[in-house]
């Protein structure tokens, strides 16, 4: 069976999951970090653009989901409206980095420590890492394959995660 499958992209502070038949993707991460995940049992997958570290004390509920704890709270709720739960994630992160260069405080190391204490705090632990850097990511979760790929700067896509027993081509 062939599907056609639907590119979503997930913009700077937005959560957005998926079936076997879309592509998350994620482009310009700086200083963001991108956390993808996904559930073989269910060829589920979910992207969380992450723009600041902690969670959001403000009175406007559109900005909840830029910072990491509110961001991964909407992920693991949507998964799990869909039938998954947090216990069959594989999660990955990729950003985090320094694009602006020395002398410029980047707040991707901060998201970075954000979104592991959130996750060991639940007993995850991410699957993969391509965080840091000086250059922006790409990040890319397709959800029929089970795998994240990632671009750094103007680079072709890497393979970051595959699941077992999933295969690259369709």
């Amino acid at each position: 069976m062939n599907l056609a499958l639907q590119e979503i992209l997930v913009d700077s502070g937005e959560v957005k999951v998926c079936g076997a038949e879309g592509i998350l993707r994620a482009h310009a991460i700086g200083s963001c970090v991108v956390v993808a995940g996904y559930d073989a049992s269910s060829a589920l997958g979910g992207m969380a653009h992450v723009m600041l570290p902690g969670a959001y004390h403000g009175w406007f509920p559109t900005l909840k989901t830029k910072y990491a704890t509110d961001a991964l709270g909407e992920l693991c709720y949507l998964m799990e409206r869909q039938g998954t739960s947090a216990a069959r994630f594989s999660l990955c992160l990729v950003g985090g980095g320094n694009v602006l260069g020395d002398g410029h405080q980047s707040p991707g190391p901060d998201i970075v420590r954000s979104l592991e204490g959130l996750l060991a705090r639940q007993g995850i632990r991410p699957v993969a890492l391509e965080v840091g850097g000086r250059q922006r990511k790409s990040c890319t979760l397709h959800v029929a394959r089970g795998c994240v790929m990632y671009t750094v700067g103007d680079s072709e896509q890497r393979l970051l995660w595959q699941a077992a027993g999933m295969a690259l081509s369709p």
